[in-house]
């Protein structure tokens, strides 16, 4: 029965490699795509690099894609504006159902700060990701939806004439991306949107899910202060600035 069961995964591997549908990320040494993004560089990681319990911000290039086209596009939904969302899963089992929404970094790239070991969801097979040498391969679909103030779903599962649900891969690989063997010296805390001056995304705040490229604002009680907040050093000092005011890490305004 397992071999049976090896055949049709096997099959349905390369019956989705033949459709998959491409993007503009570099491909790496193992053939797949490389996500991992540097802010600071405004640029692609030489690798994927990064472990499953390290929080990193994954990006997609769309340039050339028909997403880039349909972002341009009038919504369909009157007063919408229209995004990128990724559908994706693992080895190890799904990740959390609101893991989808991307945000644009710049130009063509979207993208989404995150930490794979706090989206799991699987309770028997998420541990296993974080066991020594454990390697988590990554498969997922890029879609369009539509959202609005009111409703961060009010268009869904958009793929402009597309084959729905292609896989996102390079040619000729087995997966969009993996992580490197599990080694537990990468381990990053706990991620939340709402510890992040830029909020959450369309609505969503869940674990191990934040916008990309976010400076954290840990420590700041008021939701509206977060949302604005720019942070800076003066004096060996943290401050933050919204709106003029200048309050310490602890969200006290100071003069």
């Amino acid at each position: 029965m397992k071999k049976i069961f090896t055949l049709i995964a096997v099959a349905a591997m390369a019956s989705a490699t033949m459709m998959a549908q491409t993007i503009n990320n570099p491909v790496g040494e193992d053939g797949r795509y490389i996500v991992k993004y540097n802010c600071e560089a405004g640029a692609f990681a030489a690798a994927n690099d990064m472990e499953v319990d390290e929080t990193f911000v994954l990006a997609v290039d769309l340039t050339d894609t028909w997403l880039a086209e349909w972002l341009k596009g009038t919504p369909t939904n009157p007063g919408a504006s229209r995004g990128v969302a990724f559908n994706n899963w693992t080895n190890y089992g799904d990740t959390n159902g609101d893991f989808r929404r991307l945000k644009q970094i710049s130009g063509n790239i979207w993208g989404v700060t995150c930490n794979y070991a706090q989206l799991m969801v699987n309770p028997t097979e998420a541990p296993k990701a974080v066991m020594a040498d454990s390697v988590v391969y990554v498969w997922g679909q890029l879609f369009g939806f539509e959202y609005t103030a009111e409703n961060p779903g009010i268009g869904w599962w958009m793929w402009d004439g597309n084959p729905e649900g292609v896989s996102t891969q390079a040619a000729g690989s087995d997966c969009m991306f993996t992580f490197a063997p599990y080694t537990g010296a990468k381990t990053s805390p706990d991620l939340y949107a709402d510890d992040y001056a830029d909020g959450d995304i369309y609505g969503f705040e869940i674990k191990g899910y934040a916008a990309p490229c976010i400076e954290s604002t840990t420590g700041i009680e008021n939701t509206e202060l977060k949302a604005k907040a720019v942070k800076f050093v003066e004096n060996g000092q943290l401050y933050i600035l919204s709106n003029g005011v200048k309050y310490n890490a602890l969200g006290a305004a100071v003069k």
